[in-house]
């Protein structure tokens, strides 16, 4: 079945992420709010999600062939859901086996009506989300200065004591604040360069870049500032570059890649320890270690060396971290907890995705689609962002609905240009 008709794409399409984001964003929501409980047990949490996936699968099924084409057309990833459903045989814990497949089939199907969205209307869709989050970064703000008890971690909380005193303002903790502010830096440079709205909206979007940046300060997520800030520059320098003709686009490439190189040498005659490892962790807030992660990634290590190829399955790593007694919930790095959790067959179907993703990139690139760095830009932060943190294929994670936004965008809009119906 083909999509041969201009799809009916209204605010709905946004409904899914709205609920999804509400519940996974304010963790005062949670009865297990400030105890151990995992989210997975909480009956808000499965009674929300529920109504979000819902919600998504019927206005996906809205879409005469809709469906179909994404089965035919994302093979790389049904078959790594698939293996994700299979590995609850070898699991110790085959139940958070199959809530993570019901969550990465739930999250895709987010991803798709966000997509669609997108597609179709593209300045409505960051305006919505736009005002979703710069009213989500206010109330963070607002609540975490008046109810310090609330927003800021503190010697009670069950996380490590590296925390205390930094903003997690709603969230549970502050690389979820840091997410969160990540993807808003997304929305709100896209919103300034990448759509057309009205002056009140630019303004918003700049207002909203202010707060997200001080609460990036205040939470020191130093991954999530360092991206953003990479974000709001490639985002706004790609699109003055694609403003200008190939001529003066390339005079301009020529001119800012030799800046660039003279202001290297300059500053390194000038003050060469600048260059050193050591002071680039001092400069980010970290030691060399980067904060106990390279402990946590040898532990990965030894565990992917058990089992090469299969992996420990897909249980939010209970099966792995009861054997080698890791009392943490993740080795913060995605590729490589990818790794232990799916062993080398994980890894080569998710690069099999990355690279149907690049293609289609590359392809609406060559078409003069200036719109591929909406979605190049969106990828790149998630691979990036996954070599400190661990967010490939986690269960309700922000940062893995970025990545199949950027995913199915990516699919979609191909398709929808070859039926030449966008």
């Amino acid at each position: 079945m083909t999509l041969n008709h201009k799809p009916n794409i209204g605010r709905a399409y946004l409904l899914p992420f709205l609920i999804y984001f509400t519940v996974n964003s304010i963790a005062l929501l949670q009865p297990s709010y400030g105890t151990n409980l995992q989210q997975d047990t909480s009956v808000i949490n499965q009674f929300t999600l529920t109504l979000a996936y819902t919600t998504a699968l019927i206005l996906i099924l809205r879409q005469h062939g809709l469906l179909s084409y994404i089965l035919k057309s994302a093979i790389p990833l049904c078959i790594l859901f698939l293996l994700v459903l299979i590995s609850s045989f070898w699991s110790y814990f085959p139940e958070k086996v199959i809530i993570s497949f019901v969550h990465n089939v739930g999250l895709s199907l987010i991803a798709i009506c966000m997509a669609i969205y997108l597609i179709f209307n593209k300045n409505n869709f960051f305006k919505l989300l736009l005002l979703i989050l710069m009213l989500y970064i206010l109330a963070t703000i607002i609540i975490t200065i008046n109810m310090p008890y609330i927003g800021i971690m503190t010697s009670s909380n069950i996380y490590d004591v590296s925390v205390i005193g930094r903003w997690r303002g709603l969230t549970g903790h502050p690389n979820s604040l840091g997410i969160i502010c990540l993807f808003t830096t997304w929305v709100c440079t896209c919103v300034l360069f990448n759509s057309k709205n009205s002056k009140w909206v630019y303004l918003l979007a700049v207002v909203t870049l202010a707060g997200l940046f001080y609460c990036l300060h205040k939470a020191d997520s130093m991954t999530s500032l360092i991206l953003s800030i990479a974000l709001l520059l490639g985002i706004s320098g790609f699109s003055l570059m694609n403003s200008s003709s190939r001529n003066t686009k390339l005079i301009k490439t020529v001119v800012c890649i030799f800046l660039f190189i003279i202001g290297l040498l300059f500053i390194y005659i000038q003050h060469p320890e600048i260059f050193t490892v050591k002071y680039f962790f001092h400069l980010i807030g970290r030691n060399e270690n980067l904060s106990g992660r390279t402990s946590l990634w040898e532990i990965g290590l030894k565990g992917h060396e058990a089992k090469p190829f299969l992996g420990w399955s897909f249980d939010n790593l209970r099966s792995f971290m009861s054997n080698f007694k890791l009392g943490y919930g993740q080795l913060h790095n995605g590729y490589l907890d990818l790794l232990v959790r799916g062993g080398y067959i994980s890894i080569f179907l998710f690069i099999l995705v990355i690279s149907q993703l690049i293609l289609s990139i590359i392809k609406q690139a060559l078409d003069n689609n200036k719109d591929y760095l909406i979605v190049l830009s969106l990828f790149t932060a998630v691979l990036i962002h996954n070599i400190t943190e661990a967010s490939i294929m986690s269960n309700s994670s922000l940062t893995w609905l970025m990545f199949l936004i950027s995913y199915f965008t990516s699919l979609l809009t191909n398709k929808y240009i070859k039926q030449k119906i966008i």
